[in-house]
């Protein structure tokens, strides 16, 4: 049953969010692919996010997982009102396939999505597992429960594709071999965040793969996660490093090549090498892989501690 609500009413969303703001009959608003990566030195604070139309109810859904393919996906959904961020602490998802303009009658799949607050409680995000049997457009109908207990709702649609952009869970891990603490002279030559923890950047993915034991993989640049969806993930890595240490291998990878160079200008910024082998869509990406080197699961946009934990004892 879901709980009463409780949601924050001073909260402001950042200048990040309302630049992403977009019209949901936008052309753009589909699915983003691997194709954003296509040229040298694109943007990932360019590719804008999908956000649905205002509701009666005054919510609005910003989309935080548009890189899905067929089968179980993990999505994201971060609601807003009036107010501020929506912090209910459960919200039910609809899924309702679209075909020529036509919306299915009755929902492919109904889950409760729980909300997933981020570090310092500053944001949040809405997420469930969701089983898609059909690739093409798809409306999520999101609804909550309000301090008086009343029910408001809105929706969203977005794009599902044959197979997503990025490894999913069943694949080889990408045994790519990334720069280590042993190849530079300090750690602000592999990551633009203010979090240095020389920990996460002591075993390459080749290595850690082949190394007999699970690995966690966060790949994100931390100076430069503003958007809406994209939150403190180095601090969750972390904080599971310190929980879990020498049970698995917990490496980060920034998603720009030359964190040194970008600090205060990020039109030099240059995508990893990594995050292109990896065929990463978008800014923020969290990997939970077995000991065989196998992907687990895999996590888009800001992902909490439980829900890695969990994943991450699937597999010790």
């Amino acid at each position: 049953m879901i709980t009463k609500a409780h949601w924050l009413s001073v909260l402001i969303l950042s200048l990040a969010i309302l630049a992403v703001a977009w019209s949901p009959n936008s052309a753009q608003a589909q699915a983003v692919t691997g194709d954003a990566l296509a040229e040298p030195g694109a943007r990932f604070d360019e590719v804008l996010l999908i956000k649905g139309p205002v509701s009666d109810d005054g919510l609005q859904a910003i989309f935080g997982t548009p890189d899905l393919g067929l089968g179980t996906q993990r999505i994201g959904v971060v609601l807003t009102s009036p107010q501020g961020l929506v912090r209910s602490p459960l919200a039910t998802f609809a899924t309702y396939f679209v075909e020529d303009g036509e919306v299915s009658a009755t929902a492919s799949q109904t889950s409760v999505a729980f909300f997933n607050p981020f570090p310092l409680n500053t944001r949040g995000i809405y997420t469930a597992k969701i089983d898609f049997d059909r690739p093409g457009k798809w409306r999520l109908e999101i609804s909550i429960l309000d301090d008086n207990a009343k029910n408001l709702s809105t929706e969203i649609e977005f794009h599902v594709n044959e197979s997503a952009a990025a490894p999913s869970a069943g694949e080889q891990a990408i045994a790519s071999k990334i720069r280590t603490i042993r190849d530079v002279e300090s750690v602000a030559e592999l990551t633009t965040g203010s979090l240095q923890d020389p920990d996460l950047y002591q075993i390459s993915i080749a290595d850690a793969v082949a190394s007999g034991k699970p690995t966690m993989i966060v790949m994100v640049s931390p100076a430069f996660c503003t958007n809406a969806v994209c939150g403190p993930q180095v601090d969750i890595l972390q904080q599971l490093k310190d929980a879990y240490k020498g049970q698995a291998n917990f490496i980060h990878v920034d998603i720009y090549e030359n964190p040194l160079e970008i600090q205060g200008d990020l039109d030099r910024g240059v995508i990893s090498s990594t995050v292109r082998e990896w065929n990463l869509p978008s800014t923020e990406w969290s990997f939970v892989i077995t000991s065989s080197g196998i992907v687990h699961e895999r996590f888009e946009s800001f992902t909490g501690y439980d829900e890695l934990e969990t994943s991450l004892k699937e597999v010790l």
